[in-house]
């Protein structure tokens, strides 16, 4: 375990030696302790706040992944519905060409029975 001490001369933070903590007294060696205790608990703090922020990226990863996977089934949904108007309008497109055939055929058959019977008239 490396030590790190303030040296106040400097204003740096450095590692201690083992022959600087070997020359140190109980009350230093305490002190020592309760700075590095000290150091601990910021430490874990900002361990803590940065795994709290990582899990909320991770639930908002989540999110977007969630919504990206809606988009998804909504278009599935939307595809359908698209393949089903269309087969609605390919069979209405059908029925209008059966609903004229018939007609032509039907207009058809009376320009017949017209000639028909004009035929006969002029006959008379």
């Amino acid at each position: 375990m490396i030590l790190w001490v303030l040296c106040t001369h400097k204003r740096k933070v450095r590692p201690l030696t083992e022959k600087e903590i070997r020359k140190l007294n109980r009350y230093q060696l305490l002190e020592l302790l309760i700075v590095q205790l000290e150091r601990a608990d910021r430490l874990q703090a900002r361990l803590d706040s940065l795994e709290n922020k990582m899990n909320s990226q991770d639930l908002k990863l989540t999110a977007i992944g969630s919504i990206a996977e809606a988009s998804l089934q909504l278009s599935g949904v939307f595809e359908s519905a698209q393949k089903a108007a269309d087969m609605y309008v390919d069979a209405a497109k059908k029925h209008a060409e059966e609903i004229e055939r018939d007609a032509r055929e039907k207009a058809e058959a009376i320009l017949l029975q017209a000639h028909a019977k004009a035929r006969r008239a002029k006959r008379l």
